[in-house]
């Protein structure tokens, strides 16, 4: 089947909890999808006033939507977390040039109250993320240890909701770095440790979070929303929100609202 991961990609992943890079999207597409994602920052006034609308945008915009359910991407996902998968969230992680923002080591199993953890985020770059401009780096095999408790710093240029740094000391010699080129993704489970440094480049490094899960998959601290990307889901753990029908309609503004704020309540708990 085309799109498919490798064996030997498939075994990285197991191995080490991330595959990186793969390949999705030509230079004229990720151009067309840059390009659409910052025609909407400035249909909302910029990136700053954007940043409060922008996550789960599949829900308001159709290019968006077909980013997430695009077979490019939901068939290497299917092969780590099983034939029926959910698309849970979407959101961003954008660093101007020269802003100085950071991720700090984290593990998103920690707070997202996903269990169990079959959960994956493809992160897909619309911009080149190179080494100067702070792409991801994994600990790698880090999936397979604890969960490690974190501390919320709520640091000013920490791009995490809390500022969250894994209890956990890390050793960044033994980190790989995974450096994209527009069009290109990573995998990664949800326990994989990983931080992204800060961008020194002169271009923006513009980063699409996809984060899937297996149907099974319940979330433990309230109600919840996702989409079906794949298969079919026999468990109900979520409410299943639908394709929108017009881009920043009246009622997709409505559905994407509450499907925001049930996430940042999830999130911040």
């Amino acid at each position: 089947m085309k799109h498919q991961l490798t064996e030997g990609q498939i075994a990285h992943y197991d191995r080490d909890g991330f595959i990186s890079p793969i390949k999705i999207f030509s230079d004229s597409e990720s151009a067309s999808l840059r390009r659409h994602f910052e025609q909407f920052e400035n249909h909302f006034g910029g990136t700053e006033k954007a940043a409060s609308v922008r996550a789960d945008l599949h829900l308001i915009q159709n290019w968006a939507w077909s980013v997430v359910n695009d077979p490019r991407i939901v068939i290497p996902i299917t092969q780590v977390l099983g034939p029926n998968v959910l698309l849970w969230s979407t959101n961003w992680f954008i660093k101007e040039p020269g802003d100085q923002k950071i991720v700090s080591y984290h593990q998103d199993a920690n707070y997202w109250g996903l269990e169990p953890h079959d959960v994956a985020t493809a992160w897909l770059a619309l911009s080149d993320a190179p080494v100067h401009s702070g792409p991801m780096s994994f600990v790698p095999g880090s999936h397979k240890e604890e969960l490690y408790s974190h501390t919320d710093t709520f640091a000013e240029n920490n791009l995490l909701s809390k500022g969250q740094e894994i209890n956990r000391p890390i050793d960044d010699h033994l980190c790989k770095l995974a450096p994209l080129k527009a069009g290109e993704m990573s995998i990664h489970h949800v326990r994989t440790i990983h931080n992204s440094g800060p961008n020194d480049s002169e271009d923006r490094r513009i980063g699409m979070v996809l984060r899937y899960c297996a149907t099974h998959v319940r979330q433990t601290k309230g109600t919840d929303t996702a989409i079906l990307v794949a298969g079919k889901d026999d468990y109900g753990h979520s409410q299943l929100l639908n394709q929108p029908q017009q881009d920043l309609g009246q009622k997709e503004t409505a559905i994407h609202h509450d499907a925001v704020q049930k996430l940042g309540k999830i999130i911040m708990s």
